[in-house]
């Protein structure tokens, strides 16, 4: 019996590509190599010191859309963010990740960040310095 196909390619870069979407992601996102999470505009920051390393090779690595970000939502799956804690997102990432990300979808003074827990989207004014999440990064193909 043919062993099914892997919707998730790890690579020795540090990279994760999905098949499904054709979306690359970074394996880590920014609580693990930060270890902290990160306001709006500091997510913005990681993203172009990423971009300025190269990291993977590739230069145009971003904040994901809500949609991308959501891609990676399973209820089938389980990980453990850097709490402990329930994560629906494929092991295939490393654990100890922050349980959010931030996305691209904006409105007014707000950004939206999508929850690993429970796939759900939430608003935040992104010149709250008090609020702060991860983000994960990624890019096409």
């Amino acid at each position: 019996m043919e062993k099914p196909k892997s919707r998730f390619i790890k690579s020795d870069n540090g990279t994760i590509y999905d098949s499904q979407t054709s979306l690359t992601w970074k394996a880590t996102d920014s609580y693990l190599d930060l270890e902290k999470e990160v306001t709006w505009d500091e997510a913005q920051e990681y993203a172009k010191q990423v971009n300025a390393e190269n990291f993977g090779g590739h230069n145009d690595w971003r904040l994901p859309s809500f949609q991308e970000a959501a891609s990676l939502y399973d209820e089938e799956k389980l990980n453990k963010d850097f709490k402990g804690g329930d994560i629906r997102m494929d092991s295939i990432f490393p654990p100890g990740a922050g349980n959010t990300t931030w996305t691209t979808e904006e409105r007014g003074k707000e950004a939206q960040i999508l929850f690993y827990i429970n796939g759900c989207p939430y608003w935040y004014e992104k010149n709250d310095k008090t609020i702060s999440h991860a983000v994960r990064l990624v890019r096409r193909g």
